[in-house]
């Protein structure tokens, strides 16, 4: 028996569908929290920040991580003609996921006072109670997407989740502007932001299960009619799940972690509990900013891995080796630049988005961790196309390991800019673990290194340009607006981007026949070169 596939449309399309989603949910979940901040203030946002892991978490477990591993154990079973089998294994999963669900409810609900106590700031246990309802979504979620996408069929997954983000996002934000002219506090502006995030998942599960009428509803079979022998498989599908997703998990962990522990070491330092959970606040503002600056280089990255993955089943090493040096120097030129251009514009970028320049050393320090999570993220996708998953999700619990303790030795010493530090120390020795990874395994491939050494002269002239052009704006305009300084902003980020492109079109970066493959630029380029 043939794997079922969705008849309207071939399962290529169906992943290409369900990248451009997850790209688009990406990036919606980072543009948000920039009104939310502008709203609520960072004591609001720092509110939003303690609870948002939980969440985060639930989200990536039902998008990346049990879906992905019961797809796949459907997909075997189908294609061995074994049904009942198949019904067995989701049925079990999902009674699974309900208790697991309904112990770790129990657990948040009753300890939320002592969580909160142990984040620092009692008045926590409100908001954190709100969001952990977002726990029931699991099963509904994992489940329909992972029954759907066995099935070949992975439109369902990606509508509902644009439409369950669409839908969080609008919701956070108008319950948050109601409440703040109602003239609730932060910590009920927070629960508001946790409903509004819990509507959003429900919405997302309506659509899944409007658009395949139920489906997978309708395939789960009575608990009496489970095989018990089957128990083991899904403590292994649990296992897998959790195995797979840990490196998306990595800046939520890191979130989590900050969570735990900024503000009880601030407290430390010295710092009154409003005066903590304000700093805490603007340090949260590097979050979005992170998000951004990795997103397009995960997308190239991601968009590498099936390439990568068929030149390394047809054992064609040459050709995997040659897309291992491309995706090295696309993560270099895109995020490097993202790290080089936000340490320059800062100041103006922090006026621009967050109403003020506060925390603006703070978020320079963070902008160096864009260029080692990209690199993070790329690292995981090529080992990902080797077949080596297990080590990418080492790398995250090495890090995660590394963040902690970096927090605790850091921020009683220098307050949130060392908690920014043990970010990007932590990121740092998670690529430098897995490049001695693949250095060991003989995968390690960078190319020619002049390569990199031109790409690092590039990274400089558009620092330089952009500098230049900021302070020039600066000084000439001399006065501070939020208008001003989003057009300083927003030119720099112009004059920076033409630079690298000039860069880009006349340095020897990507080959002849790299340019050959996009038309389009291909004949701008060689405009660009005769008239130089």
């Amino acid at each position: 028996m043939q794997v079922r596939t969705n008849k309207a449309m071939p399962v290529w399309q169906g992943v290409l569908i369900l990248s451009i989603a997850a790209l688009f949910a990406k990036i919606l979940s980072a543009v948000y929290r920039i009104p939310y901040q502008n709203m609520s203030g960072d004591m609001g946002f720092y509110v939003y920040q303690q609870i948002y892991p939980l969440y985060g978490i639930v989200m990536i477990l039902a998008m990346y991580g049990f879906p992905v591993v019961l797809s796949k154990y459907r997909a075997e079973l189908l294609s061995a003609g074994k049904d009942f089998e198949a019904k067995q294994i989701t049925s079990l999963l999902f009674y699974s996921l309900l208790i697991f669900v309904a112990i770790t409810w129990s657990l948040i609900y009753i300890l939320a006072d002592v969580i909160a106590s142990v984040m620092g700031d009692q008045q926590l246990a409100d908001p954190i109670r709100a969001m952990s309802y977002i726990l029931f979504l699991l099963p509904f979620l994992s489940v329909g997407r992972g029954f759907h996408q066995g099935n070949g069929e992975l439109v369902p997954t990606a509508v509902s989740h644009v439409f369950e983000q669409l839908v969080r996002v609008a919701l956070i934000l108008g319950f948050t502007y109601f409440f703040i002219k109602s003239g609730f506090d932060a910590y009920q502006i927070g629960a508001g932001a946790a409903y509004g995030s819990i509507f959003g998942g429900i919405a997302g599960v309506g659509v899944l299960l409007i658009m395949t009428k139920g489906a997978w509803v309708k395939q789960l079979i009575r608990p009496n009619q489970l095989n018990v022998t089957m128990l083991k498989q899904n403590i292994g599908l649990f296992k897998q799940s959790g195995f797979i997703c840990l490196s998306a998990l990595v800046f939520v962990l890191f979130q989590l972690l900050d969570a735990f522990s900024v503000i009880r070491l601030l407290q430390w330092q010295g710092l009154g509990a409003v005066e903590a959970f304000v700093a805490k606040g603007v340090y949260d503002r590097g979050q979005p900013l992170l998000q951004l600056g990795t997103v397009l280089t995960t997308t190239l990255s991601l968009a590498l891995v099936p390439m990568l993955t068929k030149a390394v089943t047809e054992n064609n090493l040459v050709e995997a080796k040659y897309y291992q040096h491309l995706s090295y120097r696309l993560t270099l030129v895109v995020g490097g630049a993202a790290t080089v251009g936000l340490m320059v514009i800062i100041e103006p970028t922090n006026y621009m988005l967050f109403t003020n320049t506060v925390g603006s050393d703070v978020l320079r320090i963070m902008a160096l961790a864009i260029v080692f999570s990209s690199f993070f993220v790329t690292q995981a996708a090529i080992l990902q196309g080797y077949q080596l998953a297990q080590y990418p999700a080492r790398a995250v619990v090495f890090g995660s390991f590394i963040k902690g303790l970096g927090n605790l030795l850091f921020i009683p010493l220098y307050g949130t800019i060392g908690a920014s530090w043990s970010t990007v120390v932590a990121l740092c020795v998670m690529v430098l673990y897995l490049f001695m990874v693949m250095q060991r395994r003989q995968l390690l491939f960078f190319g020619p290194i002049k390569t990199y050494f031109i790409i690092s002269g590039l990274l400089t002239v558009m620092g330089v340009v952009t500098w230049l052009w900021k302070t020039g704006f600066v000084n000439i305009v001399n006065e501070s607006s939020r208008g001003i300084e989003t057009i300083v902003a927003l030119t720099s980020v112009g004059i920076g981007a033409l630079s690298v492109v000039a860069c880009l079109f006349t340095w020897p970066i990507f080959t002849e026949d790299e340019w050959e493959t996009i038309p389009k630029v291909k004949k701008i380029r060689m405009m660009l070169k005769r008239r130089g």
